[in-house]
């Protein structure tokens, strides 16, 4: 054997004995134990030394199945940490969805959860927890259904004027009051009372009576004239069309029929003077009239209950004299210039301005 020869086989003994030892030394021994199922799949066989392979050839093959060993233990050991990441964090998400199920129910029931984990034996898929459907009942409030007040009454007060032919009075008070209802969007009908009074002074300086002038000591007695004095009580029934009902102030035209009874007397006693057997002092005269009237106005709201009327009306006698009561004979004259100034008062035009108070309700 040549020098070149026994060189060439020491070399290859020499590696072949240094392989040998790295494969069975004590790190590599303790891979095998943690993964023997590698082990047992990548079980090398033994190598012949005297084979016809060159003595590089043979340790090239040795390295490559190392390798290939050792890349199998790497990823074994990177799944196992993979394991373990995993199972922590699942028991993290179970114990975040238990802290929540006891918060919701903290209020109703006390409930304690207990999450119990076996360690898996392989990796298993981690199921997400079924989401939690939180169930609020929401109050909706119910509509505020505004009350409609449909009626109403109406105290007012004003001022008559009364002008004819034969007369131009005012009165001194106008008072009354008048209860509506709608019985319709925008129509309305109501029944009211009235109650006016004014003061008249009778200055005629002449009374005949069968064609004869009175005795010279009616003119010393009433030479200023005549005290009268008037009232008249009304009840009306009427109607209002509203152009809107919608805003606060409201427009009106209306119709009303009217009943009426007034009385007409002297104030002054007649100063104790007496004619011809009269007794001058104690004439009264009273009648009764039926009128229409038409009204023009509106209301002006000051709150939903609250408001203001305004109202102007134009009153004329439809018939007058429908029943009269006299206090004294005919044959009194003054008895007469009752009935005549009553008829003149009721065949006038009566034009009345009120302002009233509404509460409706």
């Amino acid at each position: 054997m040549t020098i070149s020869t026994r060189r060439l086989t020491f070399m290859s003994l020499f590696l072949a004995t240094a392989l040998a030892a790295g494969i069975h030394s004590p790190q590599l021994r303790a891979q095998d134990d943690m993964l023997d199922e590698a082990d047992d799949a990548l079980q090398m066989d033994d190598i012949n030394l005297e084979g016809k392979l060159s003595p590089s050839e043979r340790l090239r093959q040795r390295r490559e199945k190392l390798e290939e060993r050792n890349k199998i233990m790497v990823e074994k050991k990177i799944e196992d940490i993979r394991v373990k990441q995993e199972i922590a964090l699942t028991n993290k998400l179970q114990d975040a969805f238990g802290k929540s199920l006891n918060n919701l129910n903290e209020d109703k029931v006390q409930q304690e959860v207990k999450v119990v984990q076996a360690a898996p034996v392989a990796p298993q898929p981690v199921v997400a927890p079924a989401p939690v459907v939180e169930t609020k009942i929401i109050e909706v409030e119910k509509p505020v259904v505004k009350e409609e007040k449909k009626s109403k009454v109406i105290p007012f007060i004003g001022a008559q004027s009364i002008k004819g032919d034969k007369t131009d009075f005012e009165t001194k008070m106008n008072i009354g009051a008048t209860v509506e209802t709608f019985v319709l969007p925008q129509l309305s009908a109501g029944l009211g009372i009235g109650y006016s009074t004014m003061d008249i002074t009778d200055t005629a300086n002449a009374y005949l009576n069968n064609g004869s002038v009175i005795g010279s000591g009616y003119y010393s007695s009433f030479s200023g004239g005549r005290k009268m004095s008037y009232d008249k009580l009304s009840i009306e029934a009427n109607s209002k069309f509203f152009l809107t009902v919608d805003s606060k102030v409201k427009p009106f035209a209306g119709l009303g029929l009217s009943y009426n009874r007034s009385n007409l007397k002297y104030d002054d006693n007649g100063n104790g003077y007496n004619y011809n057997g009269i007794n001058y002092g104690s004439e009264g005269f009273s009648s009764t009239s039926m009128a229409a009237s038409a009204k023009l106005g509106a209301e002006v709201d000051f709150s939903e209950t609250v408001g203001l009327n305004i109202d102007l009306s134009y009153a004329k006698t439809l018939s007058s004299g429908l029943s009269n009561k006299a206090d004294t004979t005919s044959s009194n004259p003054d008895q007469v210039r009752l009935q005549n100034v009553t008829k003149s008062i009721e065949d006038s035009d009566i034009t009345t301005i009120a302002a009233g108070l509404v509460v409706r309700f």
